[in-house]
Parts: C-alpha cells; sequence; structure tokens
C-alpha cells in the first residue's frame, strides 16, 4: 500500500514554503531596521551603548522575529493539504509552525555565520571589515552588551516559536473552514 501525501503527519512542502517566508520577511526588516540605526552594527559608533539603545534594538529583534514567525507560520498552516478539525489536526498545524520556525531559525544562524566567517577571514588578511563587532566599548560594556544581546536573541526566539505554532494553527483553522482573508488584504 502506497503512503499519499495526506497520511504523511508532516508535509515539507509547507514548511520549506513557510520558512522561505519568514526568512524574506526577516531579510526586509533587518534592511530596514539597519537603515534605521536598529541593528548590532549601529551600536559600534556610540562611544557608549544606553540602555535605551539597547532597548530598542531588542525591541526590533522581537518585532523581527514575531512578524516572520507570523507570516512563515500562518502560510505552512493554511497551505497544509489535508484538512482535519480534530486535536490531532491541530497538533500538526501547530508542529508545521514549530518546524517553520526551527528551520528558518537554523538557515537564519548559518547565515550569520557565514558573513561571520568571510569578515574574519577578511579582517585576517588585512582586510578591513565592517563586522558585527563593538569597537569603543570597554571590555566590560561589551560583556553586558553580548550578555543581553544573547538573552534579547533567546527570549525572542522563543516567543516567535510560540507565536509560528499559533498562526499554524490558526491558518489550519482557516484551510479547514475555507475562511476568505482577502478582505483583509488591501492592494
Amino acid at each position: 500500500m502506497a503512503i499519499t501525501q495526506t497520511n504523511r503527519p508532516i508535509e515539507w512542502s509547507p514548511v520549506i514554503g513557510g520558512s522561505l517566508a519568514a526568512l524574506g520577511v526577516t531579510l526586509v526588516l533587518v534592511q530596514f531596521g539597519h537603515a534605521l540605526g536598529l541593528s548590532f552594527t549601529n551600536l559600534n559608533t556610540d562611544e557608549v551603548v544606553t540602555p535605551q539603545s539597547l532597548l530598542a534594538f531588542g525591541l526590533w529583534i522581537l518585532w523581527t522575529q514575531l512578524s516572520a514567525s507570523v507570516v512563515g507560520g500562518y502560510l505552512a498552516g493554511r497551505t497544509i493539504a489535508y484538512g482535519d478539525n480534530s486535536r490531532a489536526g491541530e497538533l500538526r498545524d501547530g508542529a508545521h509552525g514549530l518546524l517553520v520556525w526551527a528551520l528558518s531559525s537554523v538557515l537564519t544562524a548559518i547565515a550569520i555565520g557565514a558573513v561571520a566567517a568571510v569578515a574574519t577571514l577578511a579582517a585576517a588578511n588585512g582586510v578591513e571589515a565592517d563586522a558585527d563587532t563593538v569597537v569603543g566599548l570597554s571590555e566590560e560594556m561589551a560583556k553586558k552588551v553580548g550578555i543581553i544581546s544573547g538573552f534579547s536573541l533567546a527570549a525572542t526566539s522563543i516567543v516567535s516559536a510560540v507565536a509560528a505554532w499559533f498562526l499554524a494553527v490558526l491558518g489550519g483553522d482557516h484551510r479547514d473552514n475555507a475562511r476568505d482573508i482577502s478582505g483583509h488584504i488591501k492592494f
């Protein structure tokens, strides 16, 4: 007996599609954030890193991750081929959203690692690079910035994972009930 797509607990096409959408949203918002001065590299230009600049940076990370998880999770939940209004259906939809979050997070980490590796190689070969390093800060302040930004990234990642889960379940509900959302999207 052949297993059809609808019998599989995980459909990878919606997960990959949702992850690509989440990565696209992330890329656009990171570019906007950088232009507005809300990126880690913009902390280089300040002699003193203020609590306000760290708070703005943390809120921007939260907004970026939430937006990406909402778009990717909803898209995955909405585009899964099977429909099932049971608790098991909600679990599958939520799992798809969580997989979107996980895959897009891993791909983002790989991209950040690649950029850091290129910047490190460039610096080692005498090429001046604008890497994500905090310069002009005392060692103590750099350590504080590292701790705060690390905690912010971890906390916002958890919040965005939960958002991806719930939006995938919402997308699945909209799919199962054939809800038309075109009235909410205006161009």
